[in-house]
């Protein structure tokens, strides 16, 4: 479907893309954001919640600045970040 995202409970998170490079940044987003509403939530206040009129403009204007590509704009440098950390993943 047009679904990317995935929230299994008490399994973890899943998520695809097109290519290998769309599925990582899109893990990459999911657990980053998971992470920062747990530190929110550890905060003891409410929390307060966005507009969707304001996720939904985000969402467009993260798309037009990078053409739809976010994937494959981030993986050539994650794939030399990973060279200089330990270049035996080639093998």
């Amino acid at each position: 479907g047009p679904l990317n995202y995935c929230m299994l409970r008490n399994h973890g998170l899943l998520t695809v893309g097109a290519t290998i490079a769309d599925a990582f940044l899109a893990m990459y987003l999911f657990e980053t954001t998971c992470a920062i509403q747990l530190r929110a939530q550890s905060g003891g206040s409410e929390l307060v919640h966005v507009p969707p009129m304001i996720i939904a403009t985000a969402q467009q204007q993260a798309a037009q600045v990078t053409r739809n590509l976010g994937g494959q704009l981030a993986w050539p440098g994650l794939l030399r970040k990973l060279d200089r950390l330990g270049p035996g993943f080639r093998a």
